[in-house]
């Protein structure tokens, strides 16, 4: 991410927190950015109940990004693993699958290519494609 006087930029589908133009708390994603720095924020959580599920906007140096969501624990992954298969991403499938491998398998054991360890019940299927169609 590149910065500028110190200060992170954002980007489109950055989660942030800050105040709007009506100094409202808030916490959302970014819609948009225009050229003089008026952000529209999608409101997920909002000191002013209204705001929430509606766009807002702010100026940039109102906003904070978020720290990225790195999920780890086995009923987070899942979920996503679900999201995943719904979606049919299979490259986000199998990397969610093998971090679900390393939070539940075996201790967090590593294979011999230093990737966690997938547990018995995914290495026994490997060879066998399964359609999701």
């Amino acid at each position: 991410m590149a910065t500028v006087h110190g200060k992170k930029l954002l980007v489109v589908g950055d989660w942030v927190s800050g105040t709007s133009f009506l100094d409202e708390r808030l916490i959302g994603y970014v819609e948009s950015i225009d050229s003089h720095g008026v952000v529209d924020v999608w409101v997920t959580q909002s000191d002013h109940d209204d705001a929430v599920g509606q766009l807002v906007q702010s100026k940039l140096a109102k906003l904070e990004k978020l720290p990225d969501y790195e999920p780890s624990e086995p009923e987070d992954l899942r979920s996503l693993i679900e999201l995943a298969l719904a979606t049919r991403d299979q490259a986000w499938f199998e990397e969610l699958s093998t971090k679900l491998a390393g939070a539940e398998g075996e201790g967090g054991a590593l294979s011999s290519d230093g990737k966690p360890a997938r547990p018995q019940s995914f290495t026994r299927f490997r060879g066998k494609r399964v359609s999701i169609d």
